[in-house]
C-alpha cells in the first residue's frame, strides 16, 4: 500500500485488494468531515473535455476530488443538482439513481432515496447510483457481469469519509470490497454509493508537497465531488 498526506488529516492510498472476482486496484481519499467539506463542483460547459478536471480543483481549492453524477445526452444532470446553492435538474427516483451525497449544515450525509425530505437548507447535492454498501452489507442486487472502472463516495456512517475509484470491477465487486473488514484504514464503511464511471471515471489528488496526481479521465463530466479543507 503507498500512502501520502494531503493535508488537513487526509490520506491519500493506493493498493491492490482481492476479492471473489479477482485482483482490483483502488486509489482511495479518506478524510474527516470535522475538518474538510465535500463541495459539488459544476462543470456546464458540454465540450471542456476532461483536462479541465485540475483546474476546475485548483479553483476550488481542493485537496482532492472525483466525477459525480450522472448526465444525459444532452449535457443536462441525471436527477437533482446542488452546487454552492445552486439547483440544477429534478429529483428523481430509479434503480440506477437510488441516492444521494448531501450537505446540511456543512456536515455530508449519505441518503438513500426513501428518506429524502426535500431541498430546504441543502447546500450541495448529487444524485447518484446504485447503492453499494447499507449498514455495512453489500446490496444483493448489484451486476456481476459488467466489468469498468467505477467511481464511488462511501462513509462509515459518523465523520470518516472516502472518495476513490477503481480500475476495473464489477457493481457487485466494488460493494463486496467496500463491505470488507479492513479494506480502508482506520475506517468501516456503512454505506457507500457508485457515481458515474467507465469513461467518466476522474481522480484528483494535491498532497501536501503541492505534487499533484491528476486522471482526467476519458470524458467530459457535468459535476465533480471536491474535498475542501474547512
Amino acid at each position: 500500500m503507498r500512502s501520502s498526506s494531503l493535508g488537513s488529516g487526509a490520506q491519500f492510498y493506493e493498493f491492490t485488494a482481492r476479492s471473489a472476482e479477482g485482483k482490483a486496484e483502488l486509489s482511495v481519499v479518506i478524510f474527516d468531515s470535522q475538518r474538510c467539506s465535500l463541495r459539488v463542483l459544476d462543470q456546464p460547459t458540454e465540450y471542456a473535455g476532461g483536462h479541465v478536471l485540475a483546474s476546475i480543483m485548483r479553483q476550488a481549492g481542493a485537496i482532492a476530488g472525483v466525477n459525480g453524477g450522472f448526465f444525459h445526452p444532452n449535457f443536462s444532470t441525471l436527477g437533482l443538482m446542488i452546487a454552492d446553492g445552486r439547483t440544477t435538474g429534478q429529483f428523481m427516483r430509479s434503480s440506477l439513481v437510488s441516492g444521494a451525497m448531501v450537505v446540511i449544515g456543512q456536515e455530508p450525509y449519505l441518503v438513500w432515496n426513501s428518506e429524502f425530505l426535500g431541498e430546504k437548507g441543502v447546500t450541495q447535492m448529487v444524485q447518484a447510483g446504485p447503492r453499494l454498501v447499507d449498514a455495512g452489507q453489500p446490496l444483493p442486487s448489484l451486476n456481476r457481469t459488467k466489468y469498468a472502472a467505477r467511481s464511488f463516495i462511501a462513509t462509515d456512517g459518523q465523520r470518516l469519509w472516502a472518495l476513490g475509484t477503481v480500475r476495473s470491477t464489477t457493481l457487485a465487486g466494488l460493494g463486496e470490497l467496500l463491505a470488507s473488514d479492513s479494506l480502508l484504514p482506520d475506517m468501516q464503511v456503512q454505506r457507500a454509493l457508485n457515481l458515474d464511471g467507465g469513461r467518466s471515471t476522474a481522480l484528483y489528488v494535491r498532497q501536501t508537497d503541492g505534487q499533484e496526481i491528476n486522471r482526467p479521465g476519458w470524458s467530459t463530466v457535468r459535476n465533480y465531488l471536491a474535498v475542501v479543507p474547512k
